[in-house]
Formats: C-alpha cells, structure tokens, sequence
C-alpha cells in the first residue's frame, strides 16, 4: 500500500473524521470569536450588547459542531431522546426566568435606540432623576435628594418615561 491508501483508509474511519474536523470546528470558533470581539469592539453597540451578540454565535456555533458529532457517530438514537427531554427542561427554565430575559431584551432595546442615556434625566414609575448607569439589565436613577434606584429595563420599558432634560450628545 502506498502512503495515499494508507491515509485513505485512516481517514475513512469514522471516529479519526469526526476528531479531525472537531479541532477543525474548534479551532475557527476560536479565530471568530477573537474577530468578533475585535469586530464588535468598533461598533456603538453597549459592551453588554457585544458579549451577548458574541457569546450567543459562539454557543450556536458549538451547537452546530456537536449535531455533526452526533449524526457522524450516529448517535441519535442516544442523544435525541435526552436533547427531547432537554428541550422541555430548557422550556421550563425560560419561564422560571422569563422576567431576567425580558429584562434583558428591554435592556437591549434600550441601549441601542438611545431614547435616553446617561445623564439624561427621567421620570419612570414614580421616580425622578438623573440616569447614572444603564445595563443589560438594570437602570439606575439618582434623585434630588441623593437616593440611587435601581429598576429593571423591562419595568421601565413597559411602563413607559418622561424624558425632562436631555444630556447633548458628543458628535461621533
């Protein structure tokens, strides 16, 4: 046999193929991420809003990396039933948190459209004052008198604001 048939063969074997392109996979998730992280970090996107972006193509893409390992080895019969059972855990989970997601979707529309931001001052739920951090998930309102309130996005989102004084914004 000559070198080519020898690496024919090696290759053929299912579990040689599915280790190569594994730490094939793993290595490009690691290259686009350093890139989007790079990437993002020139945008005017929050730094909350680029780790969730990034973070979220990351798992999607080792999702992706683990279906293959899974219909290579052929596994399904293995796996399905308990990514099935997984599903309606993830599904229970989502509504035991449905007020931090909803919060942190709120927080992403919040600072990405920019209705208000920081040092703007608002009126939201029955407070006043002068916005002195925005997050993904939490505003904070500092009042007359001193007081810090925190209120989560989604609160403020749904319940609406009055903007009284607008910060002017720095050209970009």
């Amino acid at each position: 046999m000559n070198l080519i048939d020898e690496l024919v063969t090696f290759f053929s074997n299912p579990y040689v193929r599915v280790l190569v392109v594994s730490l094939a996979a793993f290595l490009a998730i690691i290259v686009i991420n350093k890139s989007l992280r790079k990437g993002l970090a020139t945008t005017k996107f929050p730094p909350d809003a680029q780790v969730f972006a990034r973070k979220t193509l990351v798992y999607l893409l080792v999702f992706g990396v683990f279906m293959y390992i899974i219909q290579a080895l052929n596994l399904g019969a293995v796996f399905y039933p308990v990514m099935g059972a997984s599903v309606l855990v993830g599904a229970a989970l989502a509504l035991a948190v449905k007020d931090i997601l909803a919060d942190a979707v709120a927080g992403l529309f919040l600072l990405t459209d920019e209705h208000f931001n920081i040092g703007d001052e608002i009126t939201t739920q029955g407070y006043r004052g002068e916005i002195i951090d925005i997050t993904l998930r939490k505003t904070r309102l500092k009042t007359a008198d001193g007081t810090i309130i925190v209120l989560a996005n989604g609160k403020i989102d749904s319940s609406g604001w009055v903007l009284h004084h607008q910060m002017p914004r720095r050209a970009t």
